[in-house]
């Protein structure tokens, strides 16, 4: 991640690939390092109605693609899911999705990773749905199945839930080792994976400091247990507009400054969680370069 400002798109109701399209290209202009996207099937219904979607007809992009596109047509700015559910995806089908997008964007790539939480949407689409622990498991072998393929010439991996066989992977990805990876969730038992195969976390919108700090300190001790330097794992919080960044400019940046000094890497302007339709992100979004990055160049 160059910069220390991110944003996360909808990619749903109002927030179609055009308009997806065009506020990256606009982020990137202005400054913000990443470019986030939630990766679902579909949402909750009230997802839609605080973005003005039908929640009859909840619609969702599918991440990777849309990643892959705006890849194309940028340079700077990361791509990155926030996240992708382990135990939806078969291992090595989804390291090729990766690997792919980060060839597109000449190492641009971070993938958001998480245990998955919507059930609703599990089962609808037929995935198997189990309780939070093992999908915890699922996810730790599903990661080191793409480690393995994404580092070794030909990866052989035999776990409690997934497989692969003197597996052949090229071409590799562009960043070396491999692509960052960020870790989403709270659960100790997540948390402290982030210490073991990750490179960073991604907490859940407007989380409390305190809440935040309580879950860092997890993350540090099982660093230490490790031996992971603390330097290499980056912390990047997400913000509402307004309900955790604040109404008025003064509080962004007062409230920027102190996450900050929280030991936060990246703020992310969540905008999935905010009551902004296409045109108005546009406008805040240029707004909030104008009045707070400026500020932390």
């Amino acid at each position: 991640m160059e910069t220390c400002f991110g944003i996360h798109l909808p990619i749903h109701g109002q927030f179609d690939f055009h308009s997806v399209l065009k506020t990256s290209l606009f982020a990137e202009k202005m400054g913000f390092g990443t470019l986030w996207l939630g990766d679902h099937f579909f949402l909750p219904a009230r997802n839609y109605k605080r973005i003005g979607g039908d929640p009859e007809k909840r619609d969702k992009l599918d991440a990777w693609t849309v990643l892959s596109a705006i890849a194309a047509k940028t340079e700077k700015i990361f791509l990155a899911t926030r996240v992708s559910p382990l135990p939806f995806y078969l291992p090595a089908r989804l390291a090729k999705m990766v690997t792919t997008v980060d060839i597109v964007s000449k190492g641009r790539t971070i993938l958001g990773v998480g245990a998955g939480w919507h059930k609703e949407e599990a089962i609808s689409y037929g995935l198997p749905w189990s309780n939070l622990q093992t999908r915890i498991d699922k996810m730790q072998e599903c990661l080191r199945i793409i480690l393995k393929l994404w580092t070794e010439e030909k990866a052989t991996f035999r776990g409690k839930y997934y497989e692969i066989k003197n597996a052949p992977f090229w071409p590799k990805p562009v960043q070396k080792p491999h692509p960052q990876i960020f870790f989403g969730g709270n659960n100790p038992n997540l948390l402290k994976l982030v210490a073991r195969h990750g490179n960073g976390w991604v907490p859940n919108t407007n989380m409390p400091i305190k809440t935040f700090k309580k879950n860092v300190s997890i993350i540090e001790e099982e660093a230490e247990i490790f031996k992971k330097p603390l330097s290499g794992i980056k912390y990047a919080i997400a913000l509402s507009y307004p309900n955790g960044l604040g109404k008025e400019p003064v509080e962004w940046i007062r409230n920027v400054k102190k996450w900050f000094e929280d030991g936060v890497t990246q703020i992310i302007l969540d905008i999935s969680g905010s009551l902004l339709n296409p045109q108005e992100t546009l406008k805040f979004l240029e707004k909030f370069t104008q009045k707070v990055i400026t500020q932390f160049l």
